[in-house]
């Protein structure tokens, strides 16, 4: 036998699916989370599951890993030493930015702080203009100045960042040998080789971060695929992309900020994978871990994407999935603001101390309390009974720090803690819907991560959305969708030009350019050229438009018929996006992309016939008092383990599992589906 395995590092728990690709049949563990050291926590895992299962560690012939190092050392500021190195005159574009202001009737809002400080920022005299002509060649008496200031200073890594690099990357390449041959153990990115585009703040940001973070990733990696070698697994590491692809070890090493958004990326495509199999093809994915709540949306059957983002206000221009990120998850902590007014995250008790009610030096109140005080999780529900909930560690928290200083009750301050963060929730999911022109009474709830389900019901009633979906394993559905990815590389080039100047063969030689690039590169990864998808799209905009639209192009050399059918797609587009087109206007191409995709083995779920008659009561565990409503009510508790498809169950009830819990309401019916999803009604209906 041969096994595929997924390995999705949260806040709090890490996640595995093990794919048996022979029978289909699917394994899921779960391990806490290791902050100080990832790879540790995967190894711990990695080693149960083979124990548990009897297996030999060289049957797992694929290993993939979503990973948050890259995120976490960007948010935490815990990156390399990093310099930069850019044209003169263009030291401060990391401090100026856009001129705009993050929030515009905040008056104390303040920018995020450089990756880059000033004094790490260095200048090389060279120039370039747009059109990729040579004003000025590069410096060598600038380069050598600046690889002894690199000395100097003792920098750990070094993004080089020339004006216009995209359309003549020669100088950045010049620049990059020399560092790279005076001071080979500094890891250092070029923008024309990270992100070969106009727009200087956001390319320079790009780079800045892919550098900043490449040593800890790099570091990371090397330890990940040696503690996998160890025991025995010789499968190499694929990682999950902020794409929705995946991507071999050495290039998430070059290029690491890719990796930026990777866990809940892999979410997404887990959900709208698993609905897509039910015959769903329009969904909201909202995933609730221990710190975080990642929402996107899916219409049918096309995950939006992204090619501008912001984390902590610093944008990062690279391809990903369109995930609107708050915090808000099961660890997140409730707090009483100055104004008396109370507030729930973003700060996390994490998986270290954790929660209140985890007994391992947590002191605040967090949601997970709240739910455990409310009867909505049970003592013994997390990890199937291995780890043990201390209710009165949660009252007293909650006690202490909500009920107390608002002078209510410790059961309806944690109802309030609930509402609180529910409030935040649904703002994010009206952000990816109705804010986008999209009508949520049209869509499915697809709810998941280890807090999801407890939080489902109450989202989709206030969205007016008609039924939730619940994975079968909701807690690990990030796992999961890295066996659903497919192998993934986007490349670009920015081209500037308008639509009287660009010709069907000026295009069709770049494209093919791209195209010979990314078959390159997935030839590196091991895969033949004849398994791989190849997909143009161009970036179009109005002459004088500060912002374009992605269309897509037909594939092969250009006509100028073919081109006038992109350019009558982007006038569609315009209309769709904004209300209207201006067809007689002229247009300009900005950059032309190419995706290249292999498809990959996936787990597909189980199908079973609906025969017979439902009987739930088989599921029954010991029932529960759960407050609902601000008074408690009697709830059915199910072990999901034991519910078979076909069975309905009526709320007040709980169904618990290894990985999650779900909540159903009172005058709520769920289903069993056929393939043994739990399909959650309206409240009241």
């Amino acid at each position: 036998m041969t096994y595929r395995l997924g390995v999705d590092v949260g806040g709090t728990f890490t996640d595995f699916v093990l794919h048996d690709s022979q029978s289909n049949r699917l394994e899921f563990a779960k391990t806490p989370s290791t902050p100080g050291n990832q790879a540790e926590g995967v190894k711990a895992g990695v080693l149960q599951l083979i124990k548990r299962l009897g297996l030999t560690p060289e049957s797992i012939s694929f290993f993939i890993h979503g990973t948050t190092v890259a995120t976490n050392a960007l948010l935490e500021r815990k990156g390399a030493k990093t310099a930069l190195i850019v044209t003169k005159g263009f030291r401060d574009v990391l401090q100026i930015g856009r001129q705009d202001r993050p929030d515009l009737y905040d008056w104390h809002v303040r920018r995020s702080d450089p990756i880059v400080p000033r004094r790490l920022r260095f200048e090389v005299a060279e120039r370039v203009l747009h059109t990729g002509k040579v004003i000025e060649s590069v410096s060598n008496d600038d380069i050598a100045e600046i690889i002894q200031q690199l000395k100097d200073h003792k920098v750990e890594a070094v993004a080089v960042c020339l004006i216009h690099s995209y359309a003549y990357p020669i100088h950045e390449k010049t620049v990059g040998e020399a560092i790279r041959k005076a001071l080979p153990d500094i890891k250092t990115s070029l923008s024309s080789e990270v992100v070969p585009e106009f727009k200087e703040y956001e390319r320079m940001s790009t780079v800045a971060i892919n550098a900043f973070v490449s040593p800890v990733m790099s570091r990371y990696l090397r330890n990940l695929q040696d503690s996998i070698l160890e025991q025995g697994i010789d499968s190499g590491v694929h990682i999950m992309q902020s794409n929705g692809g995946t991507m071999g070890a050495d290039t998430a090493v070059e290029k690491p900020v890719h990796t930026i958004l990777s866990g809940p990326a892999a979410g997404v495509i887990g959900s709208v994978g698993i609905a897509a199999q039910t015959g769903e093809s329009n969904t909201i994915s909202v995933d609730m871990g221990g710190t975080s709540f990642d929402v996107c949306l899916s219409y049918k059957g096309e995950i939006r994407r992204t090619q501008d983002s912001e984390i902590e206000r610093l944008p990062i221009k690279v391809p990903m999935v369109d995930i609107h990120t708050l915090g808000a998850g099961g660890g997140s902590i409730a707090w009483i603001d100055p104004g008396g007014a109370m507030r729930v995250g973003p700060r996390s008790a994490g998986a270290d101390p954790g929660p209140a009610c985890y007994a391992q030096g947590g002191i605040d109140a967090t949601v997970t309390d709240a739910n455990l005080l409310l009867g909505r999780l049970g003592p013994g529900s997390l990890l199937g009974g291995h780890m043990q909930l201390d209710v009165g560690m949660a009252r007293t928290a909650i006690e202490k720090f909500i009920a107390e200083p608002l002078g209510i009750g410790v059961e309806e301050a944690a109802e309030g803690i609930i509402r609180v963060v529910n409030a935040g929730m649904i703002k994010g999911i009206r952000v990816v819907s109705v804010a986008k022109g999209y009508d949520p009474r049209e869509f499915t709830l697809v709810t998941f991560g280890g807090a999801g389900p407890l939080h489902g019901a109450e989202l989709a009633a206030e969205m007016d959305i008609p039924s939730v979906l619940v994975p079968i394993a909701p807690g690990v559905t990030s796992a999961m969708g890295l066996l659903m990815a497919d192998l993934r590389h986007d490349l670009v080039r920015t081209v500037l030009l308008s639509s009287v100047d660009a010709t069907s063969d000026f295009l069709s030689e770049v494209y093919a350019d791209l195209e010979k690039t990314a078959l390159g590169q997935m030839h590196r990864e091991g895969v033949q050229w004849k398994k791989v998808s190849l997909i143009r799209t161009a970036d179009v905009r109005y002459l004088g438009q500060g912002y374009e639209l992605e269309v897509p192009v037909l594939n092969g050399p250009l006509s100028d018929v073919e081109l006038d059918t992109v350019y009558s797609s982007f006038h569609d587009a315009h209309t769709q996006a904004y209300g209207y087109a201006s067809p007689e206007s002229r247009l300009e191409l900005v950059n032309l992309r190419v995706t290249a995709l292999t498809k990959l083995p996936q787990p597909r779920l189980e199908q079973a016939e609906l025969t017979g008659e439902p009987n739930p009561a088989r599921a029954l565990r010991e029932p529960r008092d759960v407050i609902f409503y601000n008074r408690p009510l009697p709830s059915a508790v199910y072990s999901r383990a034991n519910l078979i498809p076909g069975d309905t169950l009526d709320g007040p009830a709980i169904v618990e599992q290894l990985d999650s819990t779900t909540v159903i309401w009172p005058d709520q019916k769920a289903t069993i589906d056929q393939y043994s999803n739990i399909v959650l009604g309206r409240i009241g209906k």
